[in-house]
């Protein structure tokens, strides 16, 4: 089944939104940044600001991601087939949620990166087999990094709305902290686990290691602990996995007798 071009547009649209959405919230046009949004929950655990740096690189794969697969005959169809529709809804989604962080709608974040995250992780559950090593770079990178950074950005964005909300007492703040780590860890080794791509656990190692950096004065319990996380990740990525060496693409290939890799640059 060939991907659609309205569908190819609907996914460089979404990423218009996206970036655009970061454009403007850089201007202060959208409100409050993300910043002092969350500075108004920042009691419980907190990640070095350095860490949100990673957005820049974030943003610049999904445009790269966006152009490559609009273009017909670049990217197969298989991973579009997979990826076209949650990346779109994602990407929507993140845009959004820096419109409700600057309007402070702080249960319409924790609803929205939620949703981006799970977008993507579902179909991350599984391996990413049988394309091509480009298409594995420009399509699969780009959405497993985001996934990534979402799936520890949404424990500490759910963390950070409890503690502005008044849910978390400061005696309990660092069981919650530790239980928001937790649930960030335990999904990054379920996920990774099941569709071992290599893009998707570093940048929550990324995260984590900002939480360390953060807390190791006022929290050193969490900053551990957010550094034992670090390194368990780290050592499920010493088994092999699909990475930027993925499968052959062309089962077709081997039926003419060709090398089934001789297209993958």
């Amino acid at each position: 089944m060939t991907v659609s071009r309205p569908q190819r547009i609907c996914v460089l649209g979404a990423a218009v939104v996206a970036v655009g959405a970061a454009g403007l919230q850089a201007t202060g046009a959208l409100g409050l940044t993300p910043d002092e949004f969350a500075r108004s929950g920042s009691g419980t655990v907190r990640a070095a600001s350095y860490a949100f740096a990673i957005w820049g690189l974030i943003y610049a794969s999904l445009l790269v991601y966006a152009a490559y697969q609009v273009v017909p005959g670049w990217a197969s169809d298989t991973p579009l087939r997979r990826f076209g529709w949650p990346s779109a809804i994602a990407m929507v989604a993140i845009g959004a949620w820096l419109v409700a962080a600057g309007a402070d709608w702080r249960w319409t974040t924790v609803a929205l990166i939620t949703l981006a995250a799970a977008s993507l992780i579902t179909v991350l559950d599984s391996p990413v087999d049988r394309i091509t090593r480009r298409d594995h770079l420009l399509v699969v990178t780009p959405l497993a990094l985001l996934a990534g950074w979402l799936t520890i950005a949404a424990g500490l964005n759910a963390i950070t709305v409890l503690t502005a909300e008044g849910f978390v007492r400061p005696e309990a703040a660092s069981w919650w902290a530790l239980g928001g780590l937790t649930a960030s860890v335990a999904v990054t080794l379920v996920v990774f686990s099941r569709g071992r791509v290599l893009a998707y656990p570093l940048p929550v190692i990324w995260g984590l290691v900002a939480v360390f950096v953060a807390e190791r004065g006022d929290r050193p319990e969490v900053a551990w602990f957010a550094i034992l996380g670090a390194l368990l990740i780290g050592m499920a990525l010493m088994r092999p996995t699909t990475g930027l060496v993925p499968r052959a693409s062309a089962p077709s290939a081997s039926r003419h007798g060709t090398d089934a890799a001789s297209d993958t640059p």
